[in-house]
């Protein structure tokens, strides 16, 4: 159990708690808000000035819909995709308006503990260069069981269970073999699968 999950000690949801249990995925319906993204701006601080990122994105998505995000190299994509997430490197990034909305929560406003526990369990990103954002020095079953560890109280052995399964469902031919296998062992289409 997480400590985000984990009663207080006179046995009420702590309030991170109750931040990331409301709205789960039993509560959403086709046509419900899942993420909302309304009038966001963001800015970088840099020696020659102000580079305004993004000025204004705003869009919606409801469950079981899919969203594709065009534009040109340097539009702001990777950086709203950044500011959902919460990993915008701030300095030199800073939101300066708008509101990120998850299943109705705030994300701007969370707590960075809230923040944390709802980043890896209840929304992901997928980067687009598997290779670097796998950690060269570890292994991959190690990286995918993190998440089982941190968000779930998961033991070693349980969260290298549960990467092996996972490798096994995006068809990593001899998973439970290769759970120890390094990023660079792996083919780019086999790291994007494991991303």
């Amino acid at each position: 159990m997480s400590d985000a999950t984990r009663p207080s000690k006179d046995g009420a949801p702590r309030q991170d708690a109750v931040e990331v249990i409301k709205g789960g995925r039993e509560n959403l319906t086709p046509g419900t808000p899942l993420l909302e993204v309304d009038d966001l701006h963001i800015e970088f601080h840099t020696r020659d000035g102000v580079a305004k990122a993004v000025n204004g994105v705003s869009y919606s998505v409801s469950a079981g819909e899919t969203l594709a995000v065009l534009g040109e190299s340097g539009s702001g994509k990777s950086v709203t995709a950044q500011a959902i997430m919460g990993i915008l490197d701030m300095p030199p990034g800073k939101i300066t308006a708008g509101s990120i909305r998850f299943r109705g929560q705030d994300l701007l406003t969370m707590s960075p503990k809230a923040r944390r526990a709802v980043r890896g369990r209840r929304i992901a990103m997928i980067f687009q260069d598997a290779l670097s954002s796998l950690n060269p020095v570890l292994s991959v079953g190690y990286q995918l069981g993190e998440m089982f560890r941190v968000h779930q109280g998961a033991s070693r052995k349980e969260a290298r269970d549960k990467a092996v399964e996972l490798m096994e469902r995006v068809r990593i031919p001899a998973a439970r073999q290769r759970v120890n296998d390094y990023p660079h062992q792996f083919s780019g289409g086999m790291r994007q699968r494991i991303m």
